[in-house]
């Protein structure tokens, strides 16, 4: 028998397999086979943090759901990453996604698309199954779904204009950051998968809505987080493209507090490194801005900033769940709020 997990690491762990079959489930093997077998399931294939799906089925089970009834919700979760990833990829210009050239570099931008294209069509199929198989909740869940997606849609249009549009680097706020990443990635990424989860496990209205109480904070958090690693891991470890943001002009909040702390002749050399396009950026100009950041203290202040949400957040929750009884799975839900911080990966 298989040891019960002790912390949201092994929670991942021990439900990944489960969750990449039943995507494996719905993945087409027709024709064209280069295009089903090779192009459209490169990243399914490659398998990813499986984060999100894991905050999913742990709130289903938080709210006394079991782990049958979340798992098509938690393969639509997952597999909604693996799509969304094929086209940010090219938007972002990543070379790299988990450890391997991205889908773009393989098989050209045309049938990336094509190949993300082809995975959200089957994940609104498993959706839409998953909805009709729940007793109750089914259309809210579907309903949930939706919101999610477009919300995702939504912040990644607001951080690619910041990216393309907004070229002087003073011109952005730090509100302008948080407005960007709640919709791009702490809704989509924390917050919206917990809420799915106790959905799915029949939880009412007046929960779900509590659940952004802690579940926006430390969503905001684990954006912080992939931002600090961009400037900090290596590709090895993080499998893509290290200091992406840099090259790409990405404005994150790392970058604020060193606009705000640079001295005149930094910040004017920070000003047009940014404004340039990524093909007139150079190696030099990549290692000279993550430097700049370490002697600011910036990443050590994003890092500070990270850590004040997930506190902010762990209080929330012990309040808002204070009428569950301690058990495995709750310790589980708390670790999982310190994880998004912690991680190295």
């Amino acid at each position: 028998m298989e040891t019960e997990p002790k912390n949201f690491k092994e929670f991942i762990r021990a439900h990944k397999a489960d969750v990449h079959g039943k995507i494996c489930d719905y993945l087409s093997k027709e024709e064209p086979v280069r295009f089903t077998n090779e192009i459209m399931p490169v990243y399914v294939n490659r398998l990813g943090q499986y984060r999100r799906p894991s905050y999913l089925m742990l709130w289903s089970m938080l709210y006394g759901g079991n782990v049958e009834n979340a798992l098509l919700p938690a393969a639509v979760q997952q597999l909604s990453e693996d799509w969304i990833l094929m086209h940010d990829d090219i938007m972002d210009n990543n070379e790299l996604r988990r450890g391997q050239p991205s889908a773009h570099k393989l098989f050209g931008s045309d049938y990336a698309i094509l190949g993300g294209d082809a995975l959200h069509v089957i994940m609104w199929k498993m959706a839409h199954e998953a909805a009709t198989s729940m007793q109750t909740n089914g259309q809210i869940y579907f309903n949930k779904a939706v919101d999610i997606i477009l919300k995702t849609v939504y912040g990644q249009y607001k951080d690619v204009r910041l990216t393309k549009e907004v070229n002087d680097i003073t011109k952005f706020t730090k509100a302008d950051y948080y407005d960007s990443i709640y919709a791009k990635s702490a809704y989509y990424s924390v917050s919206g998968p917990m809420q799915t989860g106790a959905i799915i496990a029949g939880a009412d209205a007046e929960t779900i809505e509590h659940i952004s109480d802690y579940g926006t904070p430390i969503g905001n958090a684990f954006q912080i987080k992939d931002d600090i690693l961009d400037c900090t891991a290596t590709a090895e470890k993080l499998g893509k493209t290290i200091g992406n943001d840099v090259m790409e002009g990405t404005k994150t909040l790392i970058l604020w507090h060193s606009v705000q702390n640079a001295s005149t002749g930094e910040l004017e050399r920070l000003k047009m490194t940014y404004a340039r396009p990524r093909s007139q950026k150079t190696e030099e100009d990549r290692r000279w801005v993550i430097e700049l950041f370490n002697n600011l203290g910036s990443i050590e202040y994003a890092q500070e900033e990270a850590n004040d949400l997930a506190a902010s957040a762990a209080k929330k929750f012990n309040e808002n769940t204070r009428s569950i009884k301690e058990s495995s799975i709750k310790d589980i839900a708390r670790d999982s709020i310190g994880y998004a911080v912690s991680r190295k990966e």
